[in-house]
């Protein structure tokens, strides 16, 4: 008998939400620092006045730090 292609009978694929949810500590210090430098360095542009395009980008690394912070501690709480 051939069996069909996909994982094994019991066990499921994750969910994308699983791959999403940060569960080392690693994740919760990149988002820092992604947080930090994104932020620091697109207001650093800005003022530089080095183009709103790159100001907004740098910015925008800063934004997804804040956004994988937060994953990490939301992710932490429910698993504590």
């Amino acid at each position: 008998m051939k069996h069909s292609a996909g994982p094994p009978p019991g066990r499921r694929r994750p969910n994308l939400w699983h791959w999403l949810r940060p569960r080392s500590s690693r994740a919760f210090v990149l988002g820092i620092c992604m947080a930090v430098g994104g932020l620091a360095g697109g207001v650093r542009s800005a003022v530089d006045g080095k183009g709103i395009w790159t100001a907004f980008g740098i910015f925008g690394v800063g934004v997804l730090g804040v956004v994988l912070t937060i994953a990490w501690i939301v992710t932490y709480t429910r698993e504590r």
